[in-house]
């Protein structure tokens, strides 16, 4: 399925007939000549049934869409489906145990052979709409769209992504377009917003606006201006995340960004994404340092544990860096991350900060907020506002005790650091929730010696994995695990620690290896033993790099010893110690 907000169905008639009139007769003949040359063998014929004048086939294809069966055809199409679906047990008893063709992946099951006929149904119902047959596309679409919500006893059905050659947000579109059409003004209001609300759950993505419904005809909307009077006035009536989207929609479109600013400033309180609309329209004019003044307007107003600060604080910082307002910039990093900390905007405070006691001094301040925002997260009566579908600009930030940990590492808070991860198990490192698997290989690289950048292998290995277990799932790309690798290269390069402190942590460490590596391998967690292996390896590395090489051979032999029948764990540690 295309995408709607690529290009519109009224961009693209408007785009076409823009383009057709600068051309000349013979301009348009070589664009024509061009599209025969690059047309395929297979759809020669079918360019050549194209290229005939429209006037000659007009009543030919006016005929063909006066379909009165129409809607006799979906019905019938809808029995058929619901007709398999009742023999949903015999087909499952049949294909889906014990059948060897049937993927389990696939959810059409015995349905594949309706989705042609119902991509039929769709482009003819399209083609009644494109013609003026408005009541009865009217009629047809919601009939379609419930063939689409028939499930059997399995889950099994028709969905609009098994539709590959129908744009389903475009028929969406054009259905409410044609209960706009076929209603008269006083009602249109109240019917629009319960079509809007019931053909919502036809399709998740793209949100549902009216600019859509707009934008689907070349024809201009009747009654534009009187609707979106009568509809704002409607709006302000209702409740719920779609009546305030859809209200803040239609003042950008009556009112633009001097009616968006209004709304913003009267009912911000209650609508804070109307900050977000208001500083999105300033952005597309580039008045940077008007959105600038809003944001600050705005996060003097909310109340400070408001998650959607975070939003705002976020269009502050783009405002403030296109400004170069450096100081501006830190403080809108540092409004984001009271509103919604979280590992990426905690590294967003260290690129923005001053380098020195002013970065450490900061990071302190993060941690003592990490640490107050994990014993008190907001409850639902803080976030206010009006939750929308596709975000979670109003959610409060969920995190965890990485985010905590890093935040002590980056303040050089090694004791707290010390303290977090010592209450913590010694399973479980791949766990964003457990900072034992950060804060350890942290304190062996500082043990180490060495740049994080300049590690031994094994030792690498594991500072690499507590990173990127530290990053959790919620950060998918390569980015923030990059960002975090420089930030400590930045940070640990520089520490130096006591010999008292140096020795208190390094006994901390190898009693953490050796407790982690007998939960691991003596309780045979076979897919952990190359964990282990790598664990205990580093720390001898750590140990040869301090000078201590008796002590590094005597942890590697005291581990071989105490399992010596476990030959899978052997191996790995082989493959491990042959890497030093």
């Amino acid at each position: 399925m295309s995408n709607l907000a690529a290009m519109s169905l009224k961009a693209f008639w408007e785009a076409v007939e823009q383009r057709l009139a600068a051309f000349s007769a013979d301009e348009l003949r070589a664009v024509l000549r061009a599209m025969a040359q690059e047309t395929p063998p297979t759809e020669r014929q079918e360019f050549l049934a194209k290229l005939q004048p429209m006037a000659k086939g007009a009543d030919v294809v006016q005929q063909v869409l006066q379909q009165e069966d129409l809607l006799a055809d979906i019905a019938d199409l809808k029995q058929e489906v619901e007709e398999e679906m009742e023999q949903a047990d015999d087909w499952e008893e049949q294909h889906g145990w014990e059948g060897e063709e049937y993927d389990e992946e696939d959810s059409l099951g015995p349905y594949s052979d309706f989705v042609e006929p119902l991509a039929d149904l769709f482009d003819r119902t399209n083609a009644v709409f494109d013609y003026g047959n408005f009541a009865l596309a009217r009629a047809a679409y919601p009939e379609l769209f419930a063939i689409l919500e028939l499930e059997d006893d399995y889950g099994r059905g028709l969905s609009a992504e098994d539709l590959k050659s129908v744009d389903i947000a475009e028929a969406r579109a054009r259905y409410l377009r044609v209960v706009y059409e076929t209603e008269t003004p006083a009602p249109r209001p109240q019917v629009l917003f319960e079509q809007m609300r019931r053909a919502q759950s036809w399709l998740a993505r793209p949100r549902l606006a009216l600019e859509g419904i707009i934008q689907i005809s070349p024809k201009p909307l009747p009654d534009q201006d009187r609707f979106l009077r009568d509809w704002i006035a409607f709006l302000r009536e209702q409740s719920g995340g779609d009546a305030d989207g859809w209200l803040r929609e239609a003042i950008r479109l009556a009112q633009g960004t001097p009616g968006l600013a209004e709304l913003a400033r009267a009912e911000g309180q209650k609508r804070p994404r109307a900050y977000l609309d208001w500083f999105a329209a300033l952005e597309q004019e580039d008045k940077h340092r008007e959105v600038l003044v809003a944001a600050q307007e705005a996060l003097q107003t909310l109340p400070t544990r408001l998650p959607i600060r975070a939003a705002i604080a976020d269009h502050l910082c783009i405002a403030a860096a296109k400004l170069g307002e450096t100081e501006t910039l830190r403080a809108g990093r540092w409004e984001a991350f009271v509103a919604k900390p979280s590992l990426v905007r905690l590294l967003d405070l260290w690129d923005a900060a001053p380098s020195g006691q002013e970065q450490t001094g900061l990071m302190q301040q993060a941690a003592q907020h990490a640490q107050s925002y994990l014993a008190h997260p907001p409850g639902r009566q803080e976030t206010m506002g009006i939750w929308e579908i596709g975000d979670n600009l109003e959610a409060p930030g969920l995190i965890d005790k990485s985010v905590l940990a890093h935040a002590y590492l980056f303040a050089e808070e090694w004791e707290a650091a010390h303290q977090l991860a010592a209450r913590e198990e010694v399973l479980g490192w791949s766990s964003s929730s457990n900072p034992q698997g950060l804060v350890v290989p942290s304190f062996l690289v500082l043990l180490s010696g060495r740049r994080p950048d300049a590690l031994p292998p094994n030792l690498g290995q594991l500072w690499r994995q507590g990173l990127q277990n530290s990053v959790g799932f919620g950060y998918t790309g390569e980015g923030t695990l990059t960002r975090l690798e420089r930030a400590y290269t930045a940070r640990l390069s520089t520490v130096s620690w006591s010999r008292d402190r140096q020795e208190r942590f390094l006994a901390w460490c190898l009693d953490v290896a050796q407790r982690r590596v007998d939960a691991i391998v003596g309780n045979q967690h076979r897919g952990s033993y190359d964990k282990a292996a790598v664990l205990i390896v580093a720390c001898a590395e750590v140990l040869r790099l301090r000078g201590d090489v008796r002590g590094a051979e005597a942890l590697l032999d005291d581990v071989r010893n105490r399992f010596p029948r476990h030959r899978s764990f052997q191996a790995e540690l082989k493959v491990a110690t042959r890497l030093t």
